[in-house]
């Protein structure tokens, strides 16, 4: 008797998904699938989604509005982030220097986030973390590439070659190729 219960438990079920699935497939306009490569530029992520962390700057100021207590640091369970401060003279505060945020061992736990009581992090909308080399996902988040901007490089690697000179600028002189 228990089998047949479960039977007819399984078509009730199979037949509910499929009312569904029908009433999807009639009503294209009901679908809120989102077809994402296509819309990249109108995708808009919910307010709650986790991304990489990112330093907040002061609107008003320009200045990150970052302390350099390391709370964040002692919140953070898996290391991904290392601080370095320094005393300004003028004012006798620490003074941020370099916030080193390493992606790989993020787990997006937002720790760092619910832990800072200056609101001077918060978890970025950017989801698109694919890449070659593992290095890149080291940054410094206290550089000069404002929240939400696309990654700089990351901690030990060169800049990008500078653009071409135009002909009000001369040309900078190129490093002789070759051994030495």
């Amino acid at each position: 008797m228990n089998i047949f219960r479960k039977t007819i438990h399984g078509i009730k079920g199979l037949l509910s998904g499929m009312r569904l699935t029908f009433h999807y497939f009639s009503r294209p306009g009901l679908v809120i699938t989102q077809q994402y490569p296509e819309n990249r530029e109108t995708l808009e992520l919910p307010p709650r989604s986790r991304g990489r962390i990112e330093l907040v700057k002061d609107p008003q100021t320009g200045h990150f509005l970052c302390t350099a207590c390391g709370l964040c640091l002692k919140a953070c369970p898996n290391n991904s982030i290392a601080l370095e401060k320094t005393r300004d003279p003028a004012t006798k505060k620490m003074r941020l220097v370099k916030y080193e945020y390493r992606f790989d061992r993020c787990t997006l736990c937002g720790f760092c986030v619910d832990a800072c009581r200056f609101e001077a992090l918060r978890m970025g909308a950017h989801f698109e973390n694919a890449v070659y080399d593992r290095n890149e996902l080291t940054q410094d988040l206290a550089g000069d590439s404002p929240p939400g901007a696309a990654p700089g490089p990351a901690a030990g690697q060169s800049q990008p070659p500078a653009p071409p000179a135009t002909g009000d600028q001369p040309a900078a002189p190129e490093p002789p190729k070759g051994p030495p």
